[in-house]
């Protein structure tokens, strides 16, 4: 029988494998301990290297949001007069390298090193997401140039990431969708997203990383763009997209990470799921997606009538129970 972690690598690269993958096959460091992209507290509150200010509220399920009116660029076109990049080499990547693989198990686990904020939430943040979304249509030529700065600024993190991380995976965190579509049309996201994201994927896998990519919502329309891109996997991909028909179509090729619905609609108003509906749940979204192979469920709830902390050892144990060995059945 495979290790979890040598199943989920399989996984990873469209081989041959025995169980359905999951989130706790992997750790995960990087994320919100870049206190250079997210601030001395995660993204929950104070001053990012970018003079941005980061504020907590619900909206981010317990984690940061751009504080509200806090504009760092108000015009796209004068981006060099305001954008300041973070001087990286002032990080201390050795501490943080050190404190957070302290729970690295390197022969169970996976290593993914995650980098929040990627080239297009980046730049609607620094302009208030709205005047962002609006400057993609009014200045594409300067939003072009500005996404090019911010991921030349993002490759150069890339040494220390390999140097004191060394992770298998590197997960850039781009939300351009929303539950029912894409904050950007099609047309758009292939003119100026497409290609700063191509950039960063050839740049991770030119130091021997292998590139995921993280979107959130209904983003069906591109997600072909992402195996051309040279993206290995789609994190945290939700079921309001056609995750049947695109496995089909290109489920060969892209690993489908996620396959959950993460705000329970499933659970009625105003109850609490029993630890059998948590259970059943796990098993009816394996048997939806795992045929169609090269998937890792992330089960994983943020809802009112249950604590992560008490859905998550339920959701976790039966996927391991009921995943394990999945296609050696």
């Amino acid at each position: 029988m495979m290790t979890r972690k040598d199943n989920l690598m399989a996984i990873i690269h469209h081989q041959s494998h025995d169980h359905i993958g999951g989130y706790r096959d992997k750790l995960g460091c990087g994320g919100d301990a870049e206190a250079f992209e997210n601030g001395p507290s995660g993204g929950s509150g104070g001053l990012d290297w970018f003079g941005m200010e980061w504020a907590r509220n619900s909206a981010g399920f317990g984690g940061g949001t751009p504080a509200p009116g806090k504009q760092v660029l108000p015009d796209a076109t004068e981006w060099r007069k305001y954008v300041k990049f973070p001087d990286i080499t002032k990080y201390d990547w050795q501490a943080q390298a050190d404190k957070q693989l302290a729970r690295y198990n390197p022969s169970e686990q996976v290593l993914e090193y995650g980098c929040w904020n990627g080239p297009f939430l980046r730049l609607v943040d620094l302009m208030i997401f709205d005047n962002g979304l609006m400057a993609f249509y009014e200045e594409p030529e300067a939003c072009a140039e500005l996404l090019n700065a911010i991921v030349d600024y993002r490759i150069g993190t890339l040494e220390y990431i390999r140097k004191y991380f060394n992770p298998d995976v590197v997960t850039i965190y781009e939300d351009f969708a929303h539950e029912r579509g894409l904050f950007i049309s099609p047309e758009t996201y292939d003119a100026l997203i497409s290609p700063v994201h191509k950039k960063w994927a050839d740049a991770v896998r030119s130091y021997g990383m292998i590139p995921f990519k993280h979107v959130c919502g209904k983003c069906e329309e591109v997600v072909d763009r992402f195996v051309d891109e040279g993206y290995a996997a789609w994190t945290i991909c939700q079921p309001e997209n056609d995750l049947v028909g695109l496995q089909k179509t290109i489920g060969d090729k892209l690993v489908f990470s996620g396959c959950w619905d993460l705000q329970g609609k499933w659970i009625e108003p105003g109850t609490k799921p029993t630890e059998e509906q948590l259970r059943a749940k796990v098993r009816e979204a394996i048997d939806l997606y795992g045929p169609g192979g090269n998937i890792s469920l992330g089960p994983v709830l943020f809802h009112p009538a249950i604590s992560m902390a008490e859905a998550s050892p339920i959701l976790s144990d039966e996927l391991c129970s009921y995943g394990t060995n999945y296609y050696c059945r």
